[in-house]
């Protein structure tokens, strides 16, 4: 098993932070501190060494400090087993730069030194949000283990802006998208393969008796797409009710990832608000075990006020499925006292008022 962790952070004008640098243990961390003192920018900054736009997937003109409105920077110092390397990305508000090392290299290599998954508060409503946001849930787990997978979605994505242009300029001539259709019809039945594939072998996991956390069944809506030929046919046939509507309707845009709550045989949107954050918790951490059992690496976990509105027993044992993986994570709350139990086994790191640090 890979073990991998950041060991020194240090971010320039993101956020709220101008500079300043951290030092993290191989140990958890603990992020405690007010409201508004700084510690979502501070695990915001962390996601950035993934690819991706990070947890709150804002533009990156927003994460740059508003007193300076100068390029922003964050570099860390990792290790893989007990080989250090150094990564460091950027931006002035366009894009943004990946160095590994030094050098300069496509943001996706970032998932071939790290691996990062994430929670977020937003999260604990995902079942009652847009099917549009639980695809983008369902794709970021597929990328932890498909390095491609996102890369295959935005040139499906983009293809599929194409597609509608036409449509809304009530574009008939067949020749303008038959080429479009049939790279649609490739990524689209790729895309489609790999999220079921994803969600067979997550459902492997989420489905063994556990102790803590609820037992749950994922699967999509539609039907499984047989092949990128089928596919292709029935993007040229759909395409005069596609005229009438404006939009493409059929692909893997339109699918939406359902869960199952096992214990009660209901659908998770039927769950009550405690129940649907705990299946989002048992999805997570279920895909971070999927991680080390098909990639062979511990990932870092970041997780974003997690305890709200969690009884203490199952505080407690979200604890102790946190530290059975062997990962680095990161926690965050407003209280020091709310992880009193992991005094001795994590590093506690306050954020005060001026975004200074108290380890």
């Amino acid at each position: 098993m890979s073990s991998v962790g950041i060991e020194k952070l240090k971010i320039s004008n993101f956020r709220s932070y101008i500079n300043l640098e951290f030092f993290f243990d191989s140990v958890p961390t603990i992020i405690y501190g007010k409201n508004g003192v700084g510690k979502t920018n501070l695990l915001e900054a962390i996601s950035l060494l993934y690819p991706g736009k990070g947890i709150r997937r804002s533009s990156f003109h927003d994460m740059m400090n508003i007193s300076k409105n100068l390029p922003w920077k964050v570099e860390a110092v990792c290790h893989r087993n007990k080989k250090l390397f150094e990564l460091e990305t950027s931006s002035n508000g366009k894009g943004r730069v990946v160095k590994i090392d030094g050098k300069k290299v496509p943001q996706n290599n970032l998932s071939s030194s790290l691996k990062i998954i994430w929670f977020l508060p937003p999260m604990d409503r995902i079942w009652m949000e847009s099917s549009k946001d639980r695809r983008k849930f369902l794709d970021r787990m597929v990328f932890s283990l498909d390095i491609n997978h996102a890369k295959r979605c935005a040139q499906y994505e983009k293809l599929l802006r194409d597609r509608n242009r036409l449509l809304k300029d009530n574009i008939v001539d067949s020749s303008w998208y038959l080429a479009i259709e049939k790279e649609m019809a490739k990524l689209g039945f790729e895309i489609d393969n790999c999220r079921r594939h994803f969600i067979e072998k997550l459902n492997t996991v989420l489905t063994e008796k556990n102790d803590y956390f609820p037992l749950i069944k994922l699967n999509l809506k539609e039907k499984p797409i047989e092949n990128k030929e089928v596919f292709f046919e029935r993007l040229i046939d759909q395409r005069g009710q596609d005229l009438v509507s404006g939009r493409t309707n059929c692909g893997p845009h339109t699918d939406d990832l359902h869960g199952f709550y096992l214990e009660k045989e209901i659908d998770t949107k039927y769950c009550s608000t405690g129940e649907q954050k705990l299946s989002i918790i048992s999805i997570i951490l279920s895909n971070a075990k999927l991680i080390k059992e098909k990639q062979n690496v511990s990932p870092i976990l970041i997780l974003d006020e997690i305890t709200a509105h969690l009884d203490e027993v199952r505080k407690e044992n979200l604890f102790s499925e946190l530290l059975s993986l062997e990962s680095q994570f990161f926690i965050s709350g407003t209280e020091a006292g709310i992880f009193n139990s992991l005094r001795t086994k994590a590093k506690f790191l306050e954020l005060d008022e001026k975004k200074k640090s108290v380890a």
